[in-house]
């Protein structure tokens, strides 16, 4: 008996050695459980409650909060040779609360980005990105994956999608 648990006891240190090998050898991912501690970078309203949750703006009107992940991700080709084509895959929950729910709120834009600097950036249109003037530069390379539930019919004529804007020069 005591050299069963001597033996499970050397493959499960084994296994927690590989598995910390593993972890370190991929640096194309991160994994947020709660954000208390997350290595982000905030600005606008953005704010991390003690439990954990994110906070990306509050009740004050016409505000942008900004949270991003501060080091470079970098991206690898496909497998196949003849692709340049990029992939990646994500997943989060989210909670959108409207100041006034027949109207909705005016979402969140999940973006991959080589800057996280977006100043002069409008609260109400752009994605909370550009302005009037600095969208469709093309310094402006970045991918966007809007959620929105505000109900506007000048820039868009239904009241919740999914978008996908890429500024690509």
């Amino acid at each position: 008996m005591e050299a069963l648990l001597r033996s499970l006891h050397f493959l499960l240190a084994l296994f927690i050695s590989l598995k910390h090998l593993a972890l370190a050898q991929e640096i194309h991912q991160f994994i947020c459980h709660g954000f208390t501690g997350a290595n982000l970078s905030l600005n606008g309203m953005a704010s991390v409650h003690p439990n954990g949750l994110l906070e990306l703006t509050n009740t004050s009107k016409q505000q942008i909060g900004h949270a991003f992940f501060p080091f470079p991700f970098h991206f690898e080709s496909s497998f196949s040779n003849n692709s340049s084509s990029l992939s990646f895959s994500t997943n989060f929950v989210f909670a959108m609360v409207p100041e006034t729910p027949t109207r909705g709120g005016h979402g969140i834009a999940f973006t991959i980005s080589p800057s996280t600097e977006f100043k002069g950036a409008t609260a109400t249109q752009y994605l909370g990105l550009f302005n009037s003037t600095t969208v469709g530069l093309s310094s402006n390379h970045l991918l966007a994956i809007e959620l929105d539930t505000n109900m506007d019919g000048e820039m868009k004529p239904c009241s919740s999608q999914v978008g996908i804007q890429c500024r690509c020069g």
